[in-house]
């Protein structure tokens, strides 16, 4: 049986729809642009070609539910952190699940998923072939011993997968120097969105609704709110511009575990009036859409998909140059700024906020960029297709 798609940039094809391939998705605790790039692709795989089934935390379990993805889900006890019990309770389920249900892809999402996995991977006379997505680089932490047993986990993971998907080219090019993994093993597959989503309201209504006075430049980002982030050299940039005299707004969207301090800074650098904290936002596409300028001032990134969305709304991007950014934010589309560098990020942004024809050129061409490499529907079919290449490769 064939059956026709068209996607919304009017790109027409066909797929041979059989028996679909059982994929059994193995997630950590996931937020932020994790768990966008894993509901974006469940719901654009082909089902006919693909049936996906999640072993994930309960919470998460619900959240998917909620989706209406029309998954088959399994709630273990994945924890975020290392639990003995629990990681041998989920590493030992997963080759059962796979029996069961005659799974013939494990893929595993981020290094503690990977670990999980590693059992089934090794599992005697497994029918199914093992991926892991490696969706960040591997974290630096302060002690050496942390770093070092870190590291070693994440090579044993590169080593025993039968592939490795990696969402930036700067992370598999890591990936092949610290572990030794052949380019042969490793596919890049750039996160994607959906660059035709229609915001709610205009953007002169958003504005309104922000409380920003017409002609006053509207700044702002989207980030789970951790160090890690880089938002407070956001926040001791926006001072700088304040001390310099020009008048803008600020939105920093997001929620987490850093909130309070972020909250306390903005406050001590006088910022009270000016700089807002509105939590997490469902939808944010509204947000951007009313933006002038999206700063991301992270300290570490895979593949950002708040940058993707905010080069699909038009908006020019100012970023740490870190991980996989600059595969995304060129000269053309925005200023990429070294990360932890208040200065030279406040410099970055007065030059964007005193000339708007600059920012609509960059706005304009970052939506080009994305509408023709970065979509949703171009990361599901990668997805597929490497699916299928790698049950060929087996029979």
């Amino acid at each position: 049986m064939i059956k026709e798609y068209e996607d919304p940039s009017g790109q027409r094809g066909a797929v041979k729809l059989g028996k679909p391939i059982k994929v059994l998705c193995v997630v950590r605790p996931v937020s932020g642009g994790m768990r966008q790039h894993l509901i974006g692709l469940w719901q654009h795989l082909a089902r006919g070609k693909v049936e996906p089934l999640v072993v994930c935390p309960p919470a998460e379990a619900e959240f998917f539910a909620r989706q209406n993805l029309g998954l088959k889900i399994f709630p273990l006890a994945f924890r975020e952190k290392f639990s003995l019990w629990a990681d041998l309770g989920v590493a030992l389920t997963l080759p059962r699940l796979a029996k069961t249900y005659g799974v013939e892809i494990i893929h595993a999402h981020g290094y503690k998923a990977g670990f999980l996995s590693l059992w089934a991977g090794l599992f005697p006379g497994r029918r199914y072939r093992l991926i892991c997505t490696f969706h960040n680089p591997l974290r630096r932490y302060r002690s050496l011993l942390k770093n070092w047993l870190s590291s070693m986990l994440a090579g044993t993971v590169a080593r025993t997968s039968d592939h490795l998907i990696v969402i930036s080219n700067f992370i598999g090019a890591e990936t092949r120097r610290r572990w030794s993994v052949p380019d042969g093993k490793i596919s890049c597959i750039y996160n994607g969105i959906n660059p035709w989503v229609q915001p709610e309201q205009a953007p002169e209504k958003a504005r309104a609704n922000w409380g920003v006075p017409a002609g006053i430049p509207f700044l702002g980002t989207v980030a789970r709110l951790i160090p890690q982030k880089g938002v407070q050299y956001l926040i001791e940039a926006a001072a700088i511009l304040r001390r310099a005299g020009i008048d803008f707004r600020m939105v920093v969207a997001g929620d987490g575990p850093f909130r309070a301090e972020l909250e306390a800074l903005a406050d001590r650098t006088g910022l009270s009036g000016v700089l807002f904290f509105p939590g997490y936002l469902e939808d944010v596409s509204g947000l951007l859409a009313a933006l002038d300028i999206f700063v991301l001032p992270t300290l570490e990134e895979g593949m950002s998909v708040a940058i993707l969305e905010a080069m699909a709304a038009g908006k020019p991007v100012v970023a740490s140059n870190v991980g996989g950014v600059p595969e995304l934010v060129t000269a053309e589309t925005g200023i990429v700024v070294p990360p932890a560098d208040p200065e030279r990020l406040a410099a970055a942004l007065q030059q964007l906020i005193r000339t708007p024809e600059r920012r609509r050129q960059m706005g304009e061409n970052g939506r080009k960029r994305v509408t023709k490499g970065f979509t949703i529907f171009r990361m599901a079919e990668a997805h597929l297709g490497l699916y299928q290449k790698l049950l060929k490769d087996v029979t």
